[in-house]
């Protein structure tokens, strides 16, 4: 028998810190789980929509509406405001849905899980999708919190965040979730091009003075120093080993040229962040 599937507006929820709870307070655990399966299947039923799973402390829901699911959703946090408070989070995505051996799956399923769990207590999180169903809809106002790179979803997601008065709304920077490992991010292509010209100048420079002075000057004092470079990126943890880079490189390419015998980095670093001028430095 193939799988049956369905376009459908898909709900998860699920309560935030209940496994923690669950250890320091059984009781009141116990008193908040019944509080929201009551709350959820009541609200889901009115708002003609079918609980199809339930993960302990969060469930798996489908509506024929994108209207219905919203405003079950915010039904919902309403009812879970009264004691005991329950702190949910609810993500919400429209994609088809197919049913094998009792199980939902499919892309939109793992859409809305995805969304679900960048949510904080009291949020109701949802894609550009439900987003653009409800443009129109005035009953429903909504933020959008930026792009976001799930794992195991190839490109990355708008995410947006109802504002309707008594929900809360994350902030960016306190989000976490099931999101992709952020790679280590390579330097700009403007540190390369700042890096090259900062090259290109002191090779002139060094290339007038061997051109001009360097035959006056006795051997002995045909020195040069790199002074270390200012990290002025707003990324100062990532960029720093590009700065120090350039200082290395710099030295290698004036040792290599020859003429000038570049000062050890180890003796110019205590000038990082000296005010003194570049006259003083030099004697």
């Amino acid at each position: 028998m193939s799988p049956s599937r369905q376009l459908a507006a898909i709900l998860f929820t699920d309560i935030v810190g209940y496994t923690a709870l669950m250890q320091d307070n059984e009781q009141e655990a116990v008193a908040m789980i019944k509080h929201y399966n009551l709350a959820l299947n009541q609200s889901v039923e009115l708002h003609h929509g079918k609980i199809l799973n339930y993960y302990g402390d969060g469930s798996l829901c489908i509506f024929p509406s994108v209207i219905e699911a919203l405003r079950c959703s915010l039904e919902i946090q309403k009812n879970l405001q009264s004691p005991p408070f329950v702190p949910l989070r609810i993500g919400l995505h429209v994609g088809e849905v197919f049913f094998e051996e009792g199980q939902a799956l499919g892309d939109g399923v793992n859409i809305a899980s995805r969304i679900q769990s960048l949510g904080q207590a009291n949020t109701i999180l949802f894609s550009k999708e439900i987003a653009d169903k409800i443009s129109n809809q005035p009953e429903f106002k909504s933020v959008s919190l930026g792009l976001f790179d799930f794992k195991n979803v190839k490109e990355p997601r708008e995410v947006f965040a109802l504002a309707t008065k008594g929900l809360s709304i994350p902030h960016r920077v306190s989000m976490s979730g099931k999101l992709k490992e952020k790679s280590k991010k390579l330097p700009t292509p403007k540190f390369f091009f700042t890096a090259i010209i900062i090259f290109l100048f002191i090779a002139a420079i060094f290339l007038y003075q061997k051109n001009t002075i360097a035959n006056n000057i006795p051997e002995r004092e045909k020195t040069i120093a790199v002074l270390p470079f200012k990290n002025i990126s707003v990324n100062k943890v990532e960029n720093e080993p590009f700065c120090a880079g350039v200082t290395l490189e710099l030295q290698r390419k004036l040792e290599w040229l020859g003429a000038l015998i570049p000062i050890a980095s180890q003796s110019v670093e205590k000038y990082r962040d000296t005010k003194m001028s570049i006259l003083d430095i030099a004697r």
